[in-house]
């Protein structure tokens, strides 16, 4: 049964500023921004999320706004920050694509590129495996619990109708990109050093062998030992994985202390 303090004008526009945020949030977030996923579900998802975010907020969160020209600011603002906190999220988990990209350019597997109706453009096999396949393992470890746990620690972190853009924020988001594909390389370092010796040893085969076709035989040779080394080192991945999201959750509190 619904109590009757819900129909207050106040409560109102404290729950609609709530759904302004998330439902940025859950347009871009990796599970939720396929295109496969239709509107409609994803609006019943960030509707379900900002109830459950409102019945925890103070009722005195929000001052009420005087006007409706004001109001519709704030849910401009509110709209923005979500938007943000999602391209941000979004833009961590893109490095796992990149890293994968990496591994397939130095497989030759580039050649391989699609056009994939979910990503909204053309990927390579082993990007959109990479990128899959830490998405299933976040959600092995509860990732789930540490995304609802960040979404409220935002509305603590960033006051609704209180956020604004501060001047370390340009700095800043350009250091997360340059880190960001400091990380996918660091990622794709050990096949893409091991494709690179074995470039090495086809063009020294090339030189001692004439008779020996290497962009023939090179190219099936380098995409089985890029496949046998990923898989010899995904059970050590693990690690690194977690280190990484660990760096985004850090990435992600600075970004909303900064706005």
């Amino acid at each position: 049964m619904l109590n009757g303090y819900l129909l207050d004008s106040a409560q109102w526009y404290l729950y609609l500023l709530v759904f302004a945020r998330l439902a940025g949030i859950v347009l871009l977030f990796p599970y939720f921004n396929w295109p496969g996923i239709p509107v409609a579900l994803r609006v019943w998802i960030a509707v379900a999320i900002a109830w459950l975010i409102y019945l925890s907020l103070p009722a005195d969160a929000l001052l009420l706004p005087s006007h409706l020209l004001e109001f519709a600011l704030l849910l401009l603002k509110e709209s923005a920050v979500g938007l943000a906190l999602g391209f941000l999220i979004a833009l961590c988990f893109s490095l796992f694509t990149k890293a994968g990209q990496l591994m397939d350019l130095g497989a030759g597997l580039t050649l391989s590129a699609v056009f994939n109706p979910q990503a909204g453009g053309q990927v390579t096999l082993l990007g959109r495996f990479y990128y899959l396949l830490v998405l299933v393992y976040y959600l092995a470890i509860d990732g789930h619990h540490l995304f609802l746990s960040s979404i409220a620690e935002s509305y603590r972190l960033i006051p609704l109708g209180t956020g604004s853009l501060a001047r370390e924020l340009a700095g800043g988001v350009g250091q997360v990109f340059v880190r960001i594909f400091k990380l996918s390389f660091q990622m794709a370092a050990p096949v893409i050093v091991v494709l690179l010796i074995m470039d090495l040893a086809l063009g020294l085969v090339a030189k001692t062998v004439p008779q020996v076709h290497v962009f023939v035989e090179g190219l099936p040779l380098k995409i089985a030992l890029s496949l046998l080394v990923l898989g010899a080192l995904l059970p050590l991945m693990a690690t690194a994985w977690n280190d990484t999201l660990g760096i985004f959750s850090g990435y992600l509190h600075w970004f909303m202390e900064a706005w």
